[in-house]
């Protein structure tokens, strides 16, 4: 086990016991097991500072030492009224989807060198003059020490522009997939359903852990890996990260993968409670700085509605 692993048990543990302590403010027993974990090891401590810190820094809500419930005031609970088990179901929703959007992004702060907000886009110059161009939620972290160059795409997308040196090759690492280069243009994306490369220019080579995988793309082509499977195909190099840009381009995909690419744009959940939507397919560009104008001309053609309940919650229906 390295050095750097019970710092991260730290900070994904401190995270954990925010959102907990978040839920239930007045939980006494649940305090006094917190207060016993803060004292068993001086990193706990220092981990929880920094989690509260980040939480504070990003907007979220308040720290969990002021007592209060979280989006209360987004839908408050009814009492003594029929419609409460109703209204009940979605203030709880709309608190797990919160949590859901916000704990991972916590964690992944934790690790990361550079990071963006929900909707923002950021051009990074590396050390060596290389530029890395980041999506909404997208989060790396560099080592550039010794004779390597290594990126990890923690989370989200990310365009890269690398300045040639061949003695010290570039890494990008993002879950099992590792691309190496020399000097190129290309764009990662690490989804919770794959992993994608796309060269717009040179070429690179892409590995897995397993090292099953070993492809080298060039200019114009793509690869797309789920659970050790990859399928490389052709693409227009001018649509390379087209998000820098504002723009999805969409080409016979299905609705459903389109929702999941417009939900990194939006805040909280988006749930597409339509099996049949989902599988219908569109092609089309899409605007990228008004995400909630472009879900909804994604799914008008099929008779599809979006339905709100406060900012953290968007749910995908047909009549």
């Amino acid at each position: 086990m390295t050095s750097a692993d019970p710092i991260r048990r730290y900070q994904e543990q401190a995270v954990e016991w925010y959102l907990r302590l978040q839920q239930a403010p007045h939980d006494m027993p649940l305090r006094e097991q917190f207060e016993q974990w803060l004292a068993e090891d001086a990193g706990h401590a220092e981990a929880y500072r920094k989690t509260e810190r980040l939480w504070r820094l990003s907007g979220q809500l308040t720290p969990s030492t002021t007592m209060h419930q979280p989006v209360a005031d987004v839908l408050p609970l009814p009492v003594r009224r029929k419609a409460s088990s109703r209204r009940w179901w979605l203030g709880a929703g709309v608190a797990a989807c919160l949590m859901l959007a916000v704990a991972p992004s916590l964690s992944v702060w934790l690790q990361a060198d550079y990071r963006t907000a929900q909707g923002e886009v950021r051009t990074v110059t590396l050390a060596d003059g290389s530029t890395v161009y980041l999506d909404s939620e997208t989060a790396i972290r560099v080592d550039y020490s010794g004779d390597h160059r290594d990126v990890r795409l923690l989370t989200g997308q990310a365009f890269f522009e690398v300045t040639p040196d061949k003695r010290k090759p570039f890494h990008v690492r993002a879950d099992a997939v590792y691309v190496t280069v020399t000097g190129t243009a290309f764009n990662v994306r690490l989804r919770p359903e794959h992993v994608g490369v796309e060269v717009q220019h040179g070429s690179v080579r892409v590995e897995d852990a397993t090292q099953v995988l070993a492809a080298a793309l060039i200019a114009g082509q793509r690869l797309r890996y789920h659970e050790g499977q990859a399928k490389v195909g052709p693409f227009v190099t001018e649509q390379a990260a087209a998000w820098r840009q504002g723009q999805l381009i969409v080409n016979d995909q299905p609705v459903a993968d389109v929702v999941q690419a417009l939900a990194h744009y939006l805040p909280g959940q988006v749930l597409l409670r339509d099996k049949t939507l989902g599988r219908k397919r569109v092609t089309g560009v899409y605007d990228l700085r008004q995400p909630d104008v472009a879900l909804n001309a994604l799914v008008r053609p099929y008779g599809g509605q979006v339905q709100r309940y406060g900012p953290w919650l968007r749910v995908l229906t047909t009549p």
